[in-house]
């Protein structure tokens, strides 16, 4: 009888002890498989974090061509006469003008910001627009966006015009005559601190 009762205790702690090893039904174990969907990869967090103007939100692909890129570029027309080559050295402008005929849309040469829409001392309607990488400056166009505005590559931003200080091939200033339509364009490059020929940018 005694054997008999050791046994049925010896019985019972091992029932107890792999009730506490063991989980029950309807338990869960503390380390859950975590599902395929909600792993990141390694590479793609490294690679976002090294650029992530590059990348599109919440994936590791990079964007489409030029969609918020501040490095891309383009010329303000989609077709152009170029009209006058680099100058303004004398000034450190280093400027092009190009034509695409009166009343043209004038397209945002870059993805930016409107930092600035005045009338200089000559009275030549000058808008300014700016990203990390470029500050784009045209002149004597009839501009139709506001300070503050966010633009895109291509956008149009206003038509081409001859305001201010326009002159014909002969030099005789061009105010309230039918000549001198184009626009003035100078890139000022953030990375390397100056004035660059625009032509090295949108013959590109």
């Amino acid at each position: 009888m005694t054997l008999a009762a050791i046994l049925f205790i010896a019985f019972l702690g091992l029932v107890l002890i792999s009730d506490l090893l063991v989980p029950q039904t309807g338990q869960t174990l503390a380390v859950e498989s975590i599902p395929e969907s909600a792993k990141v990869d390694p590479a793609v967090v490294e690679q976002a974090a090294a650029d992530p103007e590059d990348q599109e939100v919440g994936s590791g692909r990079e964007k489409p061509s030029n969609s918020a890129n501040p490095k891309a570029f383009a010329a303000p027309y989609e077709q152009y006469t170029l009209t006058q080559g680099p100058h303004g050295y004398s000034y450190g402008h280093m400027a092009i003008d190009i034509a695409a005929g009166e009343g043209a849309a004038i397209l945002s040469p870059i993805n930016g910001e409107i930092t600035d829409l005045y009338t200089d001392q000559y009275g030549n309607p000058t808008l300014v627009i700016e990203n990390k990488n470029y500050r784009v400056t045209l002149l004597h166009g009839d501009y139709t966006v506001n300070v503050g505005e966010s633009v895109k590559l291509g956008q149009k931003v206003g038509k081409e015009s001859n305001q201010g200080y326009t002159t014909d091939m002969a030099g005789v200033p061009c105010a309230g005559r039918n000549c001198g339509y184009h626009t003035h364009l100078n890139v000022f490059d953030k990375r390397v601190g100056t004035n660059v020929n625009p032509l090295d940018l949108i013959d590109k």
